[in-house]
């Protein structure tokens, strides 16, 4: 026997088992990893990569846009001509997108500090601070437009009035107070009216 040729063989063995069970051990971690994933980390991957995506939600609303933006329990979509929906991620029924994006959506991205800190409620105390008039789609697939009076940890005052209307409280129908879980996406509208990005 050659004992060299024999080391040699065993040598080679074992640098190859040691490698297969570091690849092993990286699979499993990496598995663990992606079990532990959220929705929320899976589309700030998607804002981070710019991708395309057709979302659908709870109430049958759709939106085809690039991925902006990913808070907390929210994300933000670009459906072009300087529209944003703001789309409450318990909301979100489906989101399609290739499947690079998909995978992609897998990897870990950069830390955002302000989206990881920034709620559905922050976004929407954006809006009512500036007194924008919104579009409201709710998950019951019903639709009104106004303004939002004040927004809170899990809901906000909301005054119903048209589109085309300013918010002055004898052009306002209705005052309610709204739960988050009853909207499934905001939209800014233009002075005039139109949701800014819809054709």
């Amino acid at each position: 026997m050659n004992w060299e040729s024999y080391f040699a063989e065993l040598e080679g063995q074992f640098a190859e088992d040691a490698a297969a069970e570091r690849a092993s051990v990286d699979l499993e971690a990496e598995r663990v990893r992606q079990a532990r994933l959220d929705l929320a980390t899976r589309l700030r991957a998607m804002a981070h990569d710019g991708a395309f995506v057709t979302l659908a939600t709870v109430g049958d609303h759709q939106f085809n846009g690039t991925m902006r933006a990913a808070g907390t329990d929210w994300c933000g979509i670009d459906v072009g001509n300087g529209g944003i929906r703001c789309v409450r991620t318990d909301a979100i029924k489906t989101i399609v997108v290739p499947d690079q994006v998909l995978r992609r959506s897998l990897l870990t991205v950069p830390s955002d500090a302000l989206a990881q800190r920034a709620t559905f409620g922050y976004v929407l105390r954006g809006w009512a601070r500036r007194r924008t008039p919104v579009l409201v789609q709710f998950t019951d697939s019903s639709v009104a437009t106004g303004t939002i009076d004040r927004a809170a940890t899990d809901h906000c005052d909301f005054a119903f009035h048209d589109a085309h209307t300013p918010r002055r409280d004898g052009d306002v129908s209705r005052f309610a107070v709204v739960p988050f879980h009853t909207i499934a996406a905001v939209s800014p509208l233009s002075d005039d009216g139109r949701v800014i990005g819809s054709s």
